[in-house]
């Protein structure tokens, strides 16, 4: 901005200079809830890649939305092969080259990246800065740049761009603390709107003679309410959910909490040891974007893990204590 320009925003009344910040804020929250309902209502395919630390992976998608219901369909185009099919209540991920299948129930949040709550839309403008940015080319389509910033050091940031026409999100990046780029999503091929057969939805391998590991949905495993809670968080973040479930691979129960600020989400497994078992990890631990830290507390196990600073990691995850023992 230069000297005549910062000049008349001077003379401007102050009422009309709140308003077209206010105008501008409530397009920015336009935008994010349109990449919200974008990802839920629209049918699309197309190839993505996604870049984290060194790693590289490209994904081909298929995205079918049917009643209200979403399905759809992930093959790893390199690497090991592997293939997901995921729907509102389950995620079946084949690996041919180790003759497995696993069936996890969806837990706690089943939206996509970023996961924004529509309740709580209008709060996250005590922990971010959200505003529009420049509309550039993504994948041959206009798109609309959203810039989330972080006020502290508890969340990162995301540069989001929708696509201008139907708000599908075409690109993200996180970013840490300082700026720097953590994970990056991109479309490099999309179809928006395509007819997609159901058949384009059945995994490409039949699952015939490979071994099925499959979670036992037993909600009676653990207490309806929470037996545990972390007794400190960071401003805006809370609990969100509770999930009561078994292991998959160990067969014993575990509590799930789930804490959030309405973008950033933090899960807590609760899980007690038992004699025989293999050792947990302690200690923290990160890869890419994801921190994690595994504490003993008695005889449980407490595994906190989330796409958060490691600073958000070690004040939730450390302040974890069974209810009434605070």
């Amino acid at each position: 901005m230069n000297l005549r320009t910062s000049a008349r925003c001077f003379l401007l009344p102050a009422c009309l200079v709140f308003s077209t910040a206010a105008l501008a804020g409530d397009a920015a929250h336009d935008w994010l809830m349109k990449i919200n309902q974008a990802a839920r209502m629209l049918d699309y395919e197309g190839v993505f890649v996604y870049q984290h630390e060194t790693q590289l992976e490209a994904m081909r998608i298929i995205h079918k939305v049917e009643n209200g219901t979403a399905r759809e369909r992930l093959v790893s185009l390199n690497g090991a092969p592997r293939e997901i099919i995921r729907d509102q209540r389950e995620v079946t991920c084949y690996w041919p080259d180790k003759n497995s299948v696993m069936v996890e129930y969806r837990k706690a949040d089943n939206q996509t990246f970023p996961a924004i709550l529509p309740e709580r839309l209008q709060d996250l403008d005590d922990y971010y800065v959200i505003q529009l940015g420049n509309v550039e080319r993504i994948t041959g389509r206009p798109a609309q740049r959203v810039i989330v910033k972080p006020v502290d050091q508890y969340r990162y940031g995301y540069h989001l761009w929708a696509d201008r026409e139907t708000g599908l999100l075409l690109k993200a990046d996180l970013l840490d603390t300082q700026g720097k780029i953590l994970e990056q999503f991109m479309f490099t091929q999309i179809n928006i709107g395509t007819k997609i057969p159901a058949s384009a939805l059945q995994p490409g391998v039949t699952g015939k003679d490979m071994v099925w590991h499959r979670e036992a949905e037993d909600r009676k495993a653990v207490p309806a309410s929470p037996g545990w809670t972390a007794t400190q968080l960071p401003r805006g973040f809370r609990l969100s959910a509770h999930i009561a479930r078994q292991t998959l691979m160990r067969k014993r129960p575990v509590e799930h909490l789930v804490y959030t600020d309405g973008l950033a989400a933090v899960s807590v497994f609760v899980e007690k040891r038992g004699e025989g078992t293999k050792p947990f990890m302690l200690g923290s631990s990160r890869m890419g974007a994801v921190n994690a830290l595994g504490l003993r507390v008695d005889d449980y196990q407490i595994t906190t893990v989330g796409e958060v600073p490691a600073e958000t990691i070690a004040l939730i995850g450390g302040s974890v204590a069974p209810v009434g023992k605070q």
